[in-house]
């Protein structure tokens, strides 16, 4: 996970990059001479690449982190939508759903109303209606809320999920 103590860094690092360029070139406009002086030898030039230096390794390496944080969350993304595919084939199986039940299941999953789900599949909705009344009875529950509650069950492994 990316540091916010090093971001936060790396801002403040730019910032004050913006402000020393700044207060510099306003102190060459009023004609300040330890400022010229500073200008001769390069101070100025010097802490603000050094700084934008630091900034820049440290945004480097936090984007680093960053991507592989990304790939952790993709890896368990893939892994958790493996398990609820295998849970849903599972449960499929046992109730011997047909092909047709199975995807007006997923619509249901999703929160597809009767109407969305009879347009997506090019279907009635008397027809959706009838595969949802075959899925509870098959399935044993009463409703869209207790079968989603079946697997939501499962997937916390019966755990609540308050």
């Amino acid at each position: 996970m990316p540091s916010k103590k090093l971001l936060t860094f790396s801002f403040f690092a730019s910032l004050f990059c913006a402000c020393v360029m700044l207060f510099e070139d306003i102190g060459e406009a009023m004609g300040v001479a330890w400022i010229d002086e500073w200008d001769d030898i390069h101070v100025w030039e010097v802490l603000i690449m050094l700084s934008l230096f630091g900034a820049n390794m440290v945004l480097g390496f936090e984007i680093l982190k960053m991507r592989e944080y990304q790939e952790t969350l993709e890896d368990k993304v893939a892994k958790a939508s493996s398990a609820f595919e295998a849970l849903l084939d599972a449960y499929f199986e046992k109730w011997s759903f047909t092909e047709a039940e199975r995807e007006v299941t997923r619509l249901l999953i999703k929160g597809c109303s009767t109407a969305e789900m009879a347009e997506i599949r090019n279907a009635k909705e008397g027809t959706i209606k009838a595969q949802t009344n075959s899925i509870y009875k098959k399935s044993g529950y009463a409703g869209k809320a207790q079968l989603l509650s079946a697997f939501l069950e499962d997937l916390t492994d019966g755990g609540s999920v308050a």
